[in-house]
């Protein structure tokens, strides 16, 4: 048995696919935006501690409206401001 070199597994590209080949290598890359930046949602990342029962509440309470955690206590906090308790 003769040693031989391997076979070239690729299929050579026709002209077609060398045109297609050149189009995409021309093609920029799209420059990223952010969909939204912190300034501008103006929300503030907050750290709170719960008791677990109270927590356990919290996320019962937010469970039957539909909502976060985190939209339960932004409405419960801002309706309570509204209401003058703050």
């Amino acid at each position: 048995m003769a040693i031989a070199r391997k076979p070239d597994s690729k299929p050579r590209p026709s002209g077609e696919d060398k045109a297609a080949d050149a189009f995409i290598s021309g093609a920029t890359k799209p420059i990223a935006t952010p969909i939204a930046t912190e300034v501008e949602t103006r929300k503030a990342p907050v750290m709170l501690r719960f008791d677990r029962a109270l927590l356990g509440r919290v996320d019962a309470a937010a469970k039957r409206r539909g909502i976060s955690r985190s939209a339960w206590i932004q409405f419960t906090v801002s309706r309570a401001l509204d209401a003058g308790e703050g």
